[in-house]
């Protein structure tokens, strides 16, 4: 889903490395993808871990000088959407509660008190 929307975007980097990171706009719209993955993740109690993550951008063929930098920052991206979504309060008790659940385990009460808490 996260590489479909770069591919769709066409923001997948130049052919040739021109620095030796991922250009500033790819690493942008990865983060922005993987918050709305977050998001839609969270509302239908499902987390992915990093590894299901990679394993869906084995189709988009990044350059491996890119590669690093935009899945860290589709990871940041999923995790602060998934996080977000927890203490919008959009969702119902129970909707958050298995969410939460699914994102943190035993400890989900504790860390989304935690979060709810730093988001003020």
């Amino acid at each position: 889903m996260v590489a479909r929307h770069i591919l769709a975007t066409g923001r997948a980097g130049s052919p040739r490395p021109r620095k030796r990171f991922a250009p500033d706009g790819l690493r942008g719209a990865c983060h922005e993808a993987g918050e709305q993955l977050g998001w839609e993740d969270a509302r239908e109690a499902r987390f992915r871990t990093a590894a299901q993550m990679v394993e869906m951008w084995r189709g988009l063929d990044l350059p491996a000088w890119e590669a690093p930098y935009v899945l860290r920052d589709a990871r940041l991206g999923y995790l602060n959407g998934y996080e977000s979504v927890l203490i919008s309060g959009e969702m119902s008790e129970q909707q958050s509660s298995y969410a939460a659940e699914s994102r943190w385990g035993e400890r989900w009460r504790e860390r989304l008190r935690a979060a709810r808490e730093r988001s003020g």
